[in-house]
């Protein structure tokens, strides 16, 4: 299962329902500057406040500052990630695992662009039967395909399935 190929393939859809976008830089910005100012009150009110505190507050605005940070440089120099136009949302990327006798009803359903069968089947832990599902929050759109672990690799049951309600 290669998540890029998978992508790639939706934002080659005709009429551009996918595209890459980047997601927005405010929450991690949120984070580093908390992080940052969690660290400055420590350095302005070091004297009044105790150890057990300031520590905390060091320990604290430390990794809010580099989870924000990181984030934001991951967002900045990343790809981006799937956009549906339409309905204007992130594509939420999910993997469902089956064992190895629902088979056929796997792919079936892939095939035929049924989600809320598919959801309904019994999951397993291993992933003998695996499915890529790309959707929006509202389940307007997905996209999903099949895979069969086999021989130490993922391979296709099926090709990659769009449904647009």
């Amino acid at each position: 299962m290669n998540k890029n190929e998978i992508c790639e393939a939706l934002c080659a859809l005709p009429g551009g329902a996918v595209v890459r976008r980047r997601k927005p830089f405010s929450m991690p910005l949120v984070m580093l500057f908390a992080g940052a100012a969690l660290i400055v009150a420590n350095r302005i009110w070091g004297t009044e406040l105790n150890n057990d505190l300031r520590s905390a507050l060091v320990f604290v605005g430390g990794v809010l500052a580099i989870v924000g940070l990181m984030t934001t440089l991951a967002r900045l120099f990343g790809g981006g990630v799937p956009y549906h136009t339409e309905a204007e949302a992130y594509l939420r990327y999910e993997e469902l695992y089956f064992d190895r006798k629902w088979l056929r009803e796997v792919a079936s359903y892939v095939e035929s662009g049924d989600v809320k069968r598919l959801r309904a089947l019994e999951r397993s832990r291993v992933p003998a039967v695996a499915v890529a599902l790309y959707a929006t929050p509202d389940g307007r759109f997905s996209a999903m395909q099949a895979f069969e672990y086999a021989d130490l690799e993922y391979r296709p049951l099926s090709g990659l399935k769009v449904v647009n309600r």
